[in-house]
């Protein structure tokens, strides 16, 4: 064992610099503003005293070292990092006081940071870590993943808070585009489910008046756990690429590929508020039944989003012939749909 092992696993030895994990903070924020306070090199430090690759990311199993290094609790510290449910992830893992059951609803290996609340706060938000949080709703922005001088993916490994790996410092005006009324909508959906939401950032009524599409999401969503948004918003997205005619080209970055799930989902809403016909051009919609299907029997399941998983899944059968569905599920004529 070298001597900086020993030093870093002594049960005593903790960094001069000492500080909570703040309220709404990423946990892989936190290990990385702390370390870049003490003078260490951000994460890839801590992932090498962690025994962890360059490439992953930190969990819950993390979070005893973390705390102690760093001064935290370390039930805080946990409530901000990746838990998987009952030690198995198809069971679901928690994640900032959210069960969740699919990986796919977090972006913890593809940074997205809004520089106005990085120069405000000081940390990255937890929030930002949601798959489909793509925009900011105190400041109205479409959040930052490349940097605007290289144009490369952001990185968990940069040198700091609000600054490229190439160097580049993030600036307060830097934005890809204007947020649309969909993405601010369903951010502030997610915001409200986070420890550091802040009322005073919600949306003007008249937003939502003035949008069909945000009337619907709001109609469908609002009273549904965060695990029962996301997954109403994957299914409506998928739904929408069935139903589409005409073949829909996925994006390919991880933001880019939100935001046209947002986009493609929030049309589809309206149909779906209207309970309007549609016709799934696939036989075999199995990602779209899994989604809805694996509500039932899940402990990640409000009451919520059991009954309205159900209820939209019922309208989307009667859009396609019931013996073409797959599902890993018990038939359909063996399930209780009411």
């Amino acid at each position: 064992m070298s001597s900086q092992e020993t030093w870093i696993e002594s049960a005593e030895f903790s960094f001069p610099f000492q500080d909570e994990i703040r309220i709404g903070e990423s946990g892989q924020g936190y290990a990385m503003r702390m370390a870049l306070a003490n003078g260490l090199i951000g994460l890839p430090w801590v992932k090498q005293a962690l025994s962890k690759t360059h490439s992953a990311v930190l969990d819950t199993g993390d979070a005893p070292f973390l705390a102690r290094w760093f001064g935290a609790s370390v039930q805080l510290v946990e409530f901000a990092l990746e838990g998987l449910t009952r030690g198995h992830r198809e069971q679901g893992f928690r994640y900032a006081g959210q069960l969740l059951g699919r990986q796919y609803f977090l972006t913890r290996s593809f940074p997205r940071v809004c520089p106005n609340c990085l120069r405000e706060l000081g940390h990255c938000r937890i929030a930002w870590d949601i798959g489909l949080t793509v925009a900011c709703v105190r400041h109205r922005r479409v959040l930052l993943d490349r940097c605007p001088s290289c144009l490369r993916a952001l990185s968990w490994n940069r040198p700091g808070l609000d600054v490229c790996s190439c160097g580049f410092a993030f600036e307060m005006e830097d934005a890809p585009a204007r947020p649309t009324s969909s993405e601010l909508f369903l951010a502030r959906m997610i915001d409200q489910r986070m420890d550091d939401f802040e009322p005073e950032c919600s949306l003007h009524s008249a937003c939502i008046a003035d949008d069909e599409a945000v009337q619907a999401l709001s109609a469908l969503l609002n009273n549904l756990s965060l695990d029962g948004v996301m997954r109403i918003v994957y299914a409506l997205a998928t739904a929408a690429m069935y139903d589409s005619a005409a073949g829909i080209k996925r994006e390919r970055s991880s933001l880019s590929k939100a935001r046209q799930t947002v986009a493609i989902a929030s049309a589809f809403s309206v149909k779906a508020a209207h309970l309007d016909s549609t016709v799934l051009r696939t036989r075999r919609p199995t990602v779209l039944v899994d989604l809805l299907t694996d509500v039932d029997g899940s402990p990640l399941a409000s009451a919520e989003d059991l009954s309205f998983a159900r209820s939209m899944l019922v309208w989307l059968m009667t859009s396609a012939s019931r013996s073409s569905w797959r599902s890993k599920h018990a038939s359909f004529a063996q399930r209780e749909l009411f």
